[in-house]
């Protein structure tokens, strides 16, 4: 299925993907703004952001946004990373000519009145209550403080309490001006509908848009990474996350990059599930992954492992990612995570909601649009020199490793690195 671009007069920029055989249609508003381009102060305020764009704007009420939603039929959701905010529905073809205003006017002209920036305060501020309670998630955090504390890529999306706390009308409103405008605007959508018509209703909804450019971001610079952040818990497991620094998104290396993660930690046959919990029971959870950015990205890998086995689980960990950065991998390793891989994209592709997301992320994101046939044509011609290649370029340099554990830090530690 070939997709379709358009770019309004006023910088909005319209993509789609007919898919006439379904009765659904998934839209989404991509803003290019991020946690990473946050000031100091502003902490947290992309995410706080997201939550108040539902609470209404000067013709509707909070609840009366999500009546409409329900109301339609709709499923309606919005998330934030540290690169960009969707604002999404899903829903009936035939409601697109309601849905889709609604959704423009829910973003555009969101009041953020007094009374609902006080309760959503304390709504975020048990958001990141929860995720402070949840050590697997914490743990990430900490990891991503270490290996980027300089950088704003390296802070939680969610902000801290301090500051959500202070966030009020002036700081919501100045926020919206600088980056809620067309020319940071994706409107993706994918399903049964028309480009044409779809362009034309899209530049009647957001006439009223604030026009500006797109958002022009400072190349992320990094040469203060930390090699270790512990954090003393009470808890009945540890939870580890050892990683480097990777390549960022776009890069040549990506199929064989992400091949790579398959191979290590990606299924149920991967090297770390199979070595460190099925021969030696170390571990319910253990997988390596990565996150790519505009300009950098991280490689992980997340264990957790009752205390007593940290120091082993790590050293099968080492030892794994040594290993497959020395010895290529086999052929049928390479074949069988190329499948997993292949088997997810083509899943997806009869998805409205995964080929939206695919479609709006990349858009934004200034990278190509790429046909699924495609990608599956340059998994299946990775070699298995070329993963380790990959390995030998980016598991070889010192890593970075956090850990939340029962132990004090130089414990934790001599554990994790020897």
């Amino acid at each position: 299925m070939a997709y379709e671009k358009t770019v309004l007069g006023n910088g909005v920029t319209v993509v789609s993907e007919s898919m006439p055989w379904v009765r659904s249609i998934t839209m989404g508003f991509w803003y290019h703004v991020g946690s990473r381009d946050e000031r100091p102060n502003q902490a947290g305020l992309t995410h706080f952001m997201e939550h108040m764009m539902f609470k209404g704007t000067p013709t509707m009420s909070a609840t009366e946004v999500s009546e409409a939603f329900d109301a339609l039929g709709a499923e309606s959701n919005a998330f934030t990373s540290k690169e960009y905010t969707c604002y999404y529905a899903r829903f009936v073809d035939e409601r697109l000519d309601d849905v889709l205003p609604l959704l423009a006017d829910m973003v555009v002209n969101s009041s953020f009145r007094d009374e609902d920036i006080r309760t959503e305060r304390e709504v975020v501020i048990e958001e990141i209550a929860r995720s402070e309670d949840q050590p697997d998630d914490h743990v990430f955090e900490m990891y991503m403080g270490a290996l980027l504390p300089t950088h704003p890529l390296g802070r939680p999306v969610l902000g801290t309490r301090k500051l959500v706390q202070g966030y009020e009308h002036e700081a919501c409103r100045a926020f919206h001006d600088e980056y809620y405008h067309s020319g940071n605007l994706v409107v993706s959508a994918v399903g049964n509908l028309d480009h044409a018509q779809l362009v034309q209703k899209v530049e009647k909804a957001l006439a009223g848009i604030r026009v500006g450019k797109r958002l022009e971001r400072v190349p992320a610079l990094e040469n203060a990474r930390i090699p270790f952040a512990s954090q003393k818990r009470d808890t009945e497991q540890a939870h580890l996350v050892y990683g480097f620094p990777w390549y960022k998104a776009g890069a040549p290396e990506r199929f064989a990059g992400s091949l790579l993660g398959a191979i290590l930690g990606g299924s149920m046959s991967s090297r770390l599930f199979q070595e460190v919990r099925e021969k030696n029971g170390l571990a319910y959870s253990v997988m390596a992954g990565s996150s790519v950015y505009g300009d950098l990205g991280q490689f992980y890998v997340y264990c957790g492992t009752r205390p007593d086995n940290l120091g082993k689980a790590t050293e099968i960990i080492r030892r794994e990612l040594a290993r497959i950065a020395d010895e290529a991998p086999t052929q049928d390793e390479v074949r069988r995570s190329c499948e997993v891989i292949c088997g997810q994209l083509l899943l997806g592709v009869e998805s409205t909601s995964d080929r939206m997301v695919r479609l709006g992320r990349r858009e934004t994101m200034g990278l190509p649009q790429t046909e699924v046939s495609e990608l599956i044509e340059r998994y299946r011609a990775v070699k298995a020199e070329d993963v380790r290649e990959v390995a030998a370029k980016y598991l070889t340099v010192s890593p970075t490793a956090a850990v939340v554990s029962p132990f004090e830090e130089d414990e934790a530690r001599k554990l994790i690195f020897g």
